[in-house]
């Protein structure tokens, strides 16, 4: 098991990545890391990851792959999300009607 880099460091590489999410660490009691992300403006949560190893922050490299993993996930449920606002877009026009 490795060392892992300190939360202020881990925020500050995610944050760098994940522009223009912030980011809010916080350490469970079995050392795995939770992440939560977030827009300022909104002020609402975009998405938590939870049980991250110390493994996966244990280094920039590995921090940076983690970012994109994040990335991935948030693109993919914004995505789901905004299709999901546009049916029910769709359907409120057709009632409309």
């Amino acid at each position: 098991m490795g060392t892992r880099l300190t939360s202020a460091k881990i925020e500050a590489i995610l944050r760098d990545h994940l522009h223009p999410y912030h980011c809010e660490c916080r350490t469970a009691g079995d050392n795995s890391l939770s992440v939560r992300l977030y827009r300022e403006t909104y002020g609402l949560d975009e998405m938590t990851a939870l049980g991250i190893s110390a493994e996966q922050c244990r280094d920039a490299a590995n921090l940076i792959r983690l970012a994109q993993e994040l990335r991935i996930e948030l693109d993919a449920t914004r995505s789901s999300f905004e299709t999901d606002e546009q049916c029910s877009a769709i359907e409120q026009e057709q009632q409309a009607l």
